[in-house]
């Protein structure tokens, strides 16, 4: 009697081990099937109960998405055997691991399993006729999944006529805000530096380590324009509310100060002379290379409303976003040093436009990071009339806008002050900004005039689309 007592808990013990969800494929890429796996607070999870927070088994009519809901022992797992993961899935409150046999794994984050990497691994998958039946299971233990518990990847979900929805924007990484603007101009007039070396771009340029271990890049030029173009660029980003250009703030040079007593002799070195402005900004650890998506790499680029965004995963989709603003940011400041870049160079080497994108990286949250934008408003306008087709052949691709950016597009338009309110933006928040001459009046005719072709291009996408 003990022993079966004994075996009989061992069996219930196997039945309760974490759900695996088995999803069957001929990938050429490892030939093996994957699997995800639930994971909560950084602990397995079993029971039905958390597994119906992954599938929806509720009975709907909608034939293309069918998944089985009866469970069948498999070793020491549940397995659940799925026809059609790309429709067959629904967001979880937990992140989920979606595994390979052969040990790799991606994680997808909470509420975004729909568009996660699970879609890039299937999208070109072919579903089999047969493959309804997957593990020996039939017909009548089958329950259906429809793309309407999909809730963003949907084309009606991701654009809302030339607009990202609030779906989109909510499930993509946020970027930099008030805050740490705020914080990062705190830290540089007030915290202690402690090391200063290369490494930070041009030569002229220093690495900054404080006090608390964060860095900094330190850009400083003897050309002012650069200086300009710089820190005016980082201010017009804000005034657009756009969050992909790092907090910069001015600081004005003292060796004797307390502040930057350690770091002495690596001023001298650098030969940075006392009461000059130099621009601070702050480090981002583990970027990697961004590269230019498909819908901007060709002669017939365009990123405009269709069902084809339905197909998109979540990364790519959040891509496109901050895509859209990068367009318009580069084309208002005339930037030839990022996409230009690519563009201009693919006459001697045809394959730059899968290079990644100069001056342009990712950060680890998948946030895009603007770098480098000291050509802008000043250098680039000079040579506007050598790259002008490059600029207006990207905005003429894009017909999706993020609805804050183009608001303030609009609004800047109509009221003619984008130069105005540029300047008292930048002499509100800089205790240094008399070390920075103003823009030039003809700069800021060059930088309405751009404001007022992207607002024409918004009104010919929604006479085309809306």
């Amino acid at each position: 009697m003990t022993g079966i007592a004994f075996t009989f808990g061992v069996f219930v013990g196997l039945l309760i081990q974490l759900p695996v969800i088995t999803l069957p494929t001929n990938d050429p890429r490892d030939g093996v099937s994957f699997h995800i796996e639930e994971l909560k607070a950084g602990h397995l999870i079993d029971g039905q109960n958390e597994l119906n927070n992954v599938l929806d088994t509720s009975n709907t009519q909608d034939d293309k998405g069918k998944i089985v809901d009866q469970f069948q022992p498999a070793g020491h797992r549940k397995q659940l055997s799925i026809s059609n993961p790309l429709s067959s899935l629904r967001p979880s409150r937990h992140g989920v691991v979606f595994a390979r046999n052969n040990g790799t794994s991606d994680y997808i984050e909470p509420n975004t399993l729909q568009t996660g990497r699970i879609i890039n691994h299937y999208q070109d998958q072919k579903q089999s006729k047969g493959s309804l039946h997957q593990d020996g299971l039939t017909k009548d233990t089958q329950a259906k999944i429809t793309n309407a518990d999909l809730n963003v990847v949907s084309p009606e979900n991701i654009v809302s006529e030339i607009f990202w929805t609030k779906n989109v924007e909510d499930m993509c990484p946020s970027g930099f805000n008030n805050g740490d603007h705020t914080s990062w101009k705190d830290k540089v007039n007030s915290v202690k530096i402690v090391k200063m070396g290369e490494g930070c771009g041009r030569m002229q340029n220093r690495m900054l380590t404080f006090r608390d271990a964060s860095k900094a890049c330190a850009r400083y030029r003897l050309n002012t324009d650069q200086m300009q173009g710089e820190i005016y660029s980082y201010y017009l980003s804000k005034l657009l509310k756009i969050a992909n250009v790092p907090p910069s703030s001015l600081k004005l040079l003292d060796s004797k100060s307390d502040q930057w007593l350690s770091v002495r002799p690596e001023i001298a070195n650098a030969q940075w002379p006392d009461d000059r402005v130099i621009i601070v900004t702050k480090w981002i650890d583990n970027l990697k290379p961004s590269f230019i998506p498909p819908e901007f790499r060709g002669e017939d680029k365009n990123l405009y409303p269709s069902s084809e965004l339905g197909k998109k995963s979540k990364d790519s989709l959040c891509d496109l976003l901050q895509w859209s603003d990068l367009i318009i940011f580069d084309y208002l400041t005339g930037n030839l040093d990022r996409v230009v870049n690519n563009m201009f160079n693919k006459q001697w080497n045809d394959q730059m436009m899968n290079s990644p994108a100069h001056n342009l990286e990712r950060s680890t949250s998948g946030a895009l990071i603007f770098l480098d934008n000291e050509s802008g408003l000043f250098h680039g306008y000079r040579l506007l009339e050598k790259y002008s087709s490059y600029h207006k052949s990207l905005l003429n691709s894009l017909c999706v806008f993020r609805k804050s950016t183009a608001s303030e597009i609009e609004r800047l338009h109509l009221s003619g002050s984008i130069g105005d309110e540029l300047h008292k933006l930048f002499t509100d928040n800089e205790q240094f900004h008399r070390y920075i001459p103003k823009i030039p009046r003809k700069n800021i005719q060059v930088l309405q005039q751009r404001v007022d072709d992207i607002y024409n291009q918004i009104q010919r996408c929604r006479t085309k689309f809306s």
